[in-house]
């Protein structure tokens, strides 16, 4: 189920809503959590147990760290095959390999592009994007990509051949009202 065949944008449509009701599913348990234990043992749940819903199978148990970055990084993937087929919509069907799918995060079957996608505090955290941006310049592909879903909305240079792209997503409001410029407060 980690790797998903793209035919349409109503496939990519399915995949969010799923997301998303993932993400509801472990918020009624998170309000069940709090109002039922201590704080500690809620956080000792919260980092040791797998209380928490796959971003695909809101049936299936997961650590919320996990359940955490998956969703995001799903939410870039998504986000980067919606940018990609508008701007290569004879490339259909897309391939996303999500989670541990070997395999560029984002390709096309005509073999037009390859991407790297990633979600992230900042860009430059754990030197992700200089390491997607070498991972995907050394692929084969007439086009490439690294896509991040971040609410620092930074610059990058990359080697000629690969593109960077900062996504927008509508979550990256909701973050910008709720934490200030955080352009200015991270280094």
């Amino acid at each position: 189920m980690k790797q998903q065949i793209v035919g349409s944008l109503s496939d990519l449509d399915r995949l969010e809503s799923a997301v998303i009701a993932s993400a509801e599913a472990t918020i009624g348990m998170l309000k069940e959590l709090l109002n039922s234990t201590s704080a500690f043992n809620a956080l000792a749940l919260l980092k040791f147990g797998e209380i928490d819903r796959d971003p695909l199978d809101s049936t299936r148990p997961l650590n919320i760290v996990e359940q955490l970055n998956q969703s995001f990084t799903y939410l870039a993937s998504i986000g980067a095959a919606r940018w990609l087929l508008a701007q290569h919509p004879e490339c259909l069907p897309l391939v996303l390999n999500l989670g541990t799918a070997p395999g560029a995060d984002v390709e096309s079957k005509c073999g037009r592009f390859v991407a790297e996608t990633f979600a992230a505090t900042h860009p430059d955290s754990n030197d992700k994007l200089r390491r997607d941006v070498a991972k995907v310049a050394a692929l084969t592909g007439e086009h490439k990509f690294v896509f991040f879903l971040s609410p620092v909305d930074t610059r990058r240079t990359a080697p000629t051949g690969v593109t960077v792209i900062r996504l927008d997503h509508p979550i990256l409001g909701v973050l910008a009202s709720a934490l200030g410029d955080v352009d200015r407060a991270l280094p």
